[in-house]
């Protein structure tokens, strides 16, 4: 996977953000939208809970409000292959954003249980989606299915142990960015995958145990969600 570095976004002088009141309005309520992620979801960030795939052990979904912390416990066999066993907490949302996570496994289990910020068409077991996913023994994944019914594809990168992983992930356009972190070290960048999932679509956290018969329980904390605003458009 290629590396790609992410301009951030930036206001110049005398550009069109500068004297178009309508323009800066449009973007203060994308602004004000964003931090209201926080708050307005039954799952802080977050507005659904549900099992994908039908695991024969349930998930569960619990929201601390006053640490800000949504601790999930998901079963399944795996986000993988043709179809999918897991617990997700979602919104549904469109356009660009950003979402990040701190991740920090509960239970012991199976070396590639996994937590995953993940992005994804329909609840259908065999959606599409893309996620980026920190397994129990530590190795990060951008992992992704393109179509309804097809076989997953992964990016797997080097295991690094266990540990306090952050996860970020970003879409702007059709292309999705990643970045990860172990114990509290900067984020680093791992690449960019390019999809076309469109909008409008479900953005989550999802858990999943790698097995029918255990169940693996994630402390999501620091989670973020961030509506991005539009490209500009240049003047003509």
């Amino acid at each position: 996977m290629q590396s790609a570095c992410l301009v951030n976004w930036a206001v110049r002088p005398g550009s069109l953000f500068g004297y178009n009141p309508h323009v800066r309005q449009l973007l203060l309520t994308c602004l004000l939208a964003a931090s209201a992620f926080g708050q307005t979801g039954k799952f802080g960030s977050f507005t659904n809970s549900d099992d994908v795939g039908d695991p024969p052990i349930k998930g569960a979904a619990e929201f601390d409000a006053s640490t800000g912390q949504c601790k999930i416990t998901g079963s399944g066999s795996d986000i993988w292959g043709k179809a999918d066993q897991f617990h997700y907490v979602w919104r549904e949302m469109s356009g660009d954003f950003a979402v990040a996570a701190t991740t920090k496994f509960l239970t012991e289990g199976i070396g590639h249980r996994k937590a995953v910020i993940m992005l994804r068409k329909t609840l259908d077991t065999d959606s599409p989606f893309v996620q980026l996913a920190i397994h129990g023994d530590g190795t990060p994944a951008v992992q992704f299915r393109n179509t309804k019914a097809d076989d997953t594809n992964t990016v797997d990168f080097p295991t690094e142990g266990p540990g306090t992983w952050s996860l970020k992930l970003v879409r702007k356009g059709t292309t999705v960015t990643v970045w990860i972190a172990k114990d509290g070290a900067p984020l680093r960048e791992l690449g960019h995958t390019m999809n076309q999932l469109g909008s409008p679509i479900l953005v989550g956290l999802g858990v999943s145990s790698h097995s029918r018969e255990a169940t693996n329980t994630v402390v999501f904390s620091n989670v973020s969600l961030e509506q991005l605003p539009a490209p500009a458009v240049a003047r003509q």
